[in-house]
């Protein structure tokens, strides 16, 4: 369908001004509002970070597409009429981990999960583990993702685990790891089950959690 091919480019190239008369006219042509979000809003998204992985794009371009999708599902949402969470692919808690103050991995990674039709619950940096502990409470996220970009603050993550276990709620989902120091042989260590070596990598791995 053209018109979804006009949307999908649009977010691809960050065309925030132009995306909102395409979404209104793909609507009022009859093209249901969960094609639009698969068909071209998050599949433009996957796109955007996989050319941002290969350094082919860089992170004003990412942010420019990150602004096209949300200029397109604010026209998209009213539509709904309270029916949101059918878009929703599930729900992820994230945060920079006790002693961590960096939120530019967390942010991109917020990002292309969002494009991706995931619910996110930012908890910001410097991250308490009791604060995870009450959010998987309260939200009931399918994942819990953890960033940290000191390798001193990594020494933490552990005892975040450890406050989800105490709290019996470990077991309710899924972990994520990333940051610059961070491997897959960490995440292994300490039993984490998806680690990503930047966000749009991050965003597919969220996406099978959901999907299985």
């Amino acid at each position: 369908m053209a018109i979804l091919d006009d949307i999908y480019q649009a977010t691809a190239t960050g065309n925030y001004k132009g995306i909102k008369a395409l979404v209104k006219e793909a609507i009022d042509g009859g093209t249901a509002p969960h094609d639009i979000v698969n068909k071209s809003l998050s599949a433009a998204m996957i796109e955007v970070g996989d050319k941002f992985g290969s350094g082919e794009l860089y992170m004003p371009d990412m942010l420019l597409a990150a602004k096209a999708m949300q200029t397109a599902m604010e026209e998209i949402k009213p539509l709904l009429k309270g029916k949101e969470a059918m878009l929703e692919k599930g729900t992820v808690v994230i945060g920079t981990v006790k002693g961590d103050l960096h939120d530019i991995g967390k942010n991109l990674v917020i990002t292309m999960a969002e494009g991706q039709g995931f619910k996110i619950v930012d908890l910001g940096i410097d991250v308490d583990p009791i604060k995870f502990v009450d959010a998987v409470k309260e939200y009931k996220p399918q994942i819990v993702a953890f960033s940290g970009l000191l390798t001193t603050t990594l020494g933490n993550i552990p005892e975040h685990i450890k406050a989800l276990e105490d709290a019996g709620v470990r077991d309710k989902v899924v972990l994520a790891v990333g940051g610059a120091p961070v491997t897959r042989d960490f995440a292994d260590r300490y039993g984490i089950e998806i680690y990503a070596d930047d966000a749009s990598g991050a965003a597919k791995e969220f996406l099978k959690v959901v999907e299985n």
